[in-house]
């Protein structure tokens, strides 16, 4: 019984701790109800405002460096104009090396196929007379004319 009463000696001070604390709650809650907070926003305002000047100041500063730096790239060339006229110079040049080496060679072979002709012609005449001379030798050149040309185009 005895720890019955402790028990309920404990209990009776735990009420009445939890009733104060309800009346300190009801009377905050009195207090804050009638308590009236108004927004005041005029420091964060300020603070808007000055960052959106700093803003305006970075922004005008690149955009100065960024025409800065496209004047820059437009007086800057890819290439200075002297190496360019050098290249198209040296393009001509090829081009016209090329075109007389091209002129030359087409030329000469045909001043080579007309000298071959022609001494075809002297030396036919030339190795007509003969072979009207000495027909049988004639019959045995083109025996071996005609060997030639199976072994060179055999059909």
């Amino acid at each position: 019984m005895a720890k019955l009463d402790e028990i309920m000696e404990v209990l009776t001070q735990e009420i009445s701790g939890f009733n104060n604390s309800i009346g300190k709650l009801e009377e905050l809650s009195t207090k804050f109800d009638d308590l009236k907070i108004t927004a005041d926003t005029s420091h964060l305002e300020f603070q808007l405002k000055d960052f959106l000047r700093l803003q305006k100041i970075n922004l005008e500063f690149y955009n100065k460096r960024m025409d800065e730096v496209l004047k820059n790239i437009e007086k800057s060339r890819w290439t200075p104009k002297w190496e360019m006229l050098i290249l198209y110079l040296f393009i001509i040049m090829n081009t016209s090396a090329f075109g007389y080496m091209g002129y030359y060679f087409i030329n000469y072979e045909r001043k080579k196929k007309a000298e071959v002709l022609k001494v075809k012609k002297e030396s036919l005449g030339r190795a007509r007379g003969y072979f009207e001379d000495h027909p049988i030798i004639y019959k045995d050149f083109e025996k071996w004319v005609q060997k030639q040309d199976s072994v060179l185009n055999p059909e």
